[in-house]
């Protein structure tokens, strides 16, 4: 996973911004603090926890599973495939230049192969259908994201249709007993920064509809987003760049910077835990029992300890 200096030369298209850079423009915009609204639930301590969840494995949300390892087209490719597919990658790399013409274009009967984004590498179109192949199925491979119940599973949501609305839903919730299905709801539907979000009924509304936003849009090379809330275009952020328990989590216009990146991972349950790039904590659901949520809860970080009230579907 970490010779790619080498074999990465050939790559011919503009890099992603740099993380660093995104970062930095964050620290300077700064964050401020969560608006959190005045009638909803209050947020205590929850009880402790018997054992907490596992993190993210030795190479972060994108650990592959064993046998795979990343592809590695591109140095921040974490697409996982086997090492006989990342060896042919480096193959495709290092053979560019004879792949190319005098202008830089591909050779006739070849096409860019378009692994990550900016990725002009020229191949057959039979190895770009591949790469294409190999992204839509990234899901399955990575250790965190796999299905626990079906393991050979197809992994689409939020990974393949990365334009689409999603509602993120609090999975232990349901309507009985005079209850309801929850759903994050950024409050009121208000689009000013700085305002909380809560677990509510869901009335169908883009306050509780958000798109999974990652570096090259389409391109599942990574099991990292950003959430943006539908109705306001902005991105769900940890309040203050705190990495403290209970830290709000708010609406604030989209900056780059990791107290607005996500990533998803596997409960032993199979729902989704949403864990903060940042502080490596888990959107939670205020609820001092740890069990499913009330209507209101309102939704902050804390340490993943497994609970009801942390477990989330992302639902199309």
């Amino acid at each position: 996973m970490f010779e790619t200096s080498e074999r990465s030369r050939t790559f011919k298209g503009p890099r992603p911004a740099a993380a660093w850079a995104l970062l930095l423009a964050g620290l300077l915009a700064g964050t401020g603090p969560g608006a959190f609204p005045a009638n909803a639930a209050p947020a205590p301590a929850p009880a402790p926890a018997p054992a907490s969840a596992t993190k993210a494995g030795p190479y972060g949300p994108d650990t592959c599973k064993q046998g795979y390892v990343w592809r590695e087209s591109h140095p921040e490719d974490h697409v996982c495939v086997t090492p006989q597919v990342r060896d042919q990658t480096w193959d495709q790399n290092r053979a560019n230049n004879s792949n190319t013409d005098d202008n830089g274009r591909c050779r006739y009967g070849l096409v860019a192969r378009e692994a990550v984004p900016g990725d002009e590498i020229c191949v057959t179109e039979s190895v770009r259908d591949a790469a294409r192949k190999a992204n839509e199925q990234a899901a399955m491979h990575w250790e965190a994201t796999w299905d626990r119940v079906y393991p050979d599973g197809y992994v689409p949501f939020p990974f393949t249709d990365a334009g689409h609305e999603y509602k993120i839903r609090s999975s232990y919730t349901s309507k009985r007993d005079g209850k309801q299905v929850l759903y994050v709801d950024v409050w009121q539907g208000s689009t000013q920064d700085g305002t909380g979000t809560v677990v509510w009924d869901y009335w169908g509304g883009a306050n509780q509809r958000f798109t999974f936003r990652r570096a090259g849009n389409d391109l599942a090379y990574q099991n990292v987003f950003e959430i943006v809330a539908a109705h306001s275009g902005k991105c769900l952020d940890v309040a203050g760049w705190s990495k403290d328990n209970g830290a709000k989590i708010i609406q604030w216009p989209c900056h780059g910077g990791t107290n607005q990146k996500w990533y998803l991972e596997r409960r032993p349950d199979n729902r989704w835990q949403i864990r903060s790039l940042y502080s490596d904590k888990c959107l939670d659901a205020a609820q001092p029992t740890l069990k499913a949520p009330d209507h209101g809860a309102v939704v902050q970080q804390w340490d993943c300890v497994g609970g009801q009230n942390q477990a989330w579907g992302v639902i199309n």
